[in-house]
């Protein structure tokens, strides 16, 4: 099957991400794209010209986990600084709900208690109701006793509640358990670049049209080799055109669905 392995290359661009175009809805025009007093009198974010992270991660010099992941539906490199980080973007990844996400993309700078205080978010998501969700991802609960650092975090929190955007911590026990549904999520994310053309989303829409289901091994067969096919299925839902369960074991009888629009939400 490495044959379907091979297209190792982002998604390209044809247009601006949604998610550019959510952050400049809350900037004032006109001003530096490098530092957009953007959010209220009260916060300035910061971003770089490319949208890309605000710092930098992979350096070769950190005593601590850090790598990066290349995701199709992002259409770019994402590093990361922990294995729960990496475990986020793939669930991102395979996520349907979520349109577009970036690590670190912004730094925001506000003043609490007098004092002027930074804060360089680990995830921004656009999700498909268009909702843009900051996450902080944490190990456990423990980090969030320091009383200083979650006085900021909530100051975090009160920004976003105020320009409609949504503020989450997520902790690594949610995102590796239950154990099968980890697994089934790096299944799917591992098949992410595989290609698929109009005519293969043509071929799935006719056969989940009217808002049916099919089990995977058998649409499966509708797009030529099974294994092939299981394969650009699982790229279709990075894609957001299909949708598998991923909340039981994959396996030939696992129902796919079809989202709406599937032709416009290739990727």
């Amino acid at each position: 099957m490495d044959h379907v392995r091979r297209c190792g290359r982002s998604a390209e661009i044809a247009r601006a991400s949604t998610l550019d175009g959510a952050l400049r809805e809350v900037a004032h025009e006109g001003l530096s794209p490098l530092s957009w007093e953007s959010l209220s009198a009260a916060a300035t974010l910061v971003v770089t010209p490319t949208g890309g992270p605000i710092r930098t991660i992979v350096t070769g010099r950190r005593h601590i986990t850090t790598g990066v992941y290349a995701s199709r539906k992002a259409g770019r490199a994402l590093p990361y600084e922990s294995m729960n980080e990496r475990a986020f973007f793939m669930h991102s990844e395979v996520d349907t709900e979520v349109v577009d996400y970036r690590a670190q993309m912004f730094r925001l700078e506000f003043v609490l208690g007098g004092q002027k205080r930074a804060y360089i978010v680990d995830c921004v998501r656009q999700l498909a109701n268009g909702l843009v969700e900051l996450v902080e991802i944490k190990n456990d609960r423990r980090a969030l006793r320091e009383p200083d650092y979650a006085l900021k975090l909530e100051a975090v929190r009160t920004i976003c509640e105020r320009i409609g955007w949504r503020f989450r911590i997520i902790f690594k026990s949610s995102l590796f358990e239950p154990a099968q549904v980890y697994r089934n999520i790096c299944d799917a994310q591992s098949w992410r670049f595989t290609e698929y053309t109009k005519a293969d989303v043509f071929k799935v829409a006719h056969r989940l049209q009217g808002g049916a289901s099919m089990p995977l091994a058998e649409l499966s067969e509708h797009l030529g080799n099974p294994a092939v096919g299981a394969a650009k299925l699982k790229a279709m839902m990075v894609g957001r055109i299909v949708r598998l369960d991923l909340s039981r074991s994959l396996n030939p009888n696992t129902p796919v669905s079809l989202l709406s629009d599937p032709m416009e939400n290739q990727q």
